[in-house]
């Protein structure tokens, strides 16, 4: 596993190269580049020395998640988000304390451009997951262009597509049903809908459990915006 770090305002970005167990995501044993994006709020209740909660880290996601409504700083239950999961926590809480053994907030570097062609280098020939955890429209719109053309395949989604339309080319927007979806395509996106139903005219997650997990993101690639796999939107069942 290798990873890179910088900082910009109050948010910690962490570029990970490594595999993952989620096979709905990836085969086993493939390295992959994952990026993760936590406040600085969150670095430190992890790093206070305290026994802390689920509830209480999520409660700081506020400058990472913005106006998702799975966001427990926007009210949502804690179990709203599947990053909520306490694999998943665990796995943040140990990034982050991990990080703080060797680096203090204030000596985490800024972003650089030295920064930009090592997280290029490490990525080249890799599947990119943006936003495994946060908002990935808070990485630099320069950097996602030079990692996309690097990439053997994407996949990027934002809740940030009415306020950031240029990223449309990278990321899929996140929509929660076909009136959000009908909004985002007149704005130039493709969007990725957590449904209730089917919807006519779009995709069905092939990773997904309806779909009978006949492919997984890595290989399937299709939510990756217009510059992308695919043309139609992507839809999944809410689960």
């Amino acid at each position: 596993m290798q990873r890179i770090i910088y900082k910009s305002g109050n948010v910690l970005h962490l570029f990970r190269l490594g595999d993952t167990s989620n096979e709905k995501i990836s085969a086993k044993k493939v390295d992959i580049i994952q990026t993760y994006h936590f406040s600085k709020g969150q670095f430190d209740l992890a790093n206070n020395g305290e026994q802390i909660s689920m509830q209480s880290f999520f409660a700081l996601d506020s400058e990472v998640c913005f106006d998702c409504p799975f966001a427990v700083s926007n009210g949502a239950k804690l179990t709203a988000c599947y990053t909520h999961k306490m694999m998943q926590y665990s796995g943040f809480l140990s990034s982050l304390r991990s990080i703080r053994t060797k680096l203090t907030w204030d000596q985490i570097p800024e972003f650089s451009s030295e920064i930009a062609e090592k997280i290029t280098k490490l990525a080249t020939g890799k599947y990119i997951r943006f936003g495994t955890y946060g908002e990935p429209s808070l990485i630099p719109l320069d950097l996602v262009s030079s990692l996309c053309l690097v990439a053997s395949n994407w996949t990027g989604y934002t809740h940030q597509w009415a306020f950031k339309s240029e990223y449309k080319a990278f990321f899929m927007a996140s929509c929660h049903n076909e009136g959000q979806a009908n909004y985002a395509a007149s704005k130039g996106w493709r969007s990725f809908i957590a449904a209730k139903e089917a919807i006519q005219g779009t995709v069905n997650c092939p990773a997904s459990e309806e779909a009978g997990f006949k492919s997984n993101c890595s290989k399937c690639g299709l939510c990756s915006g217009t510059n992308g796999k695919g043309k139609k939107n992507v839809y999944i069942l809410q689960h």
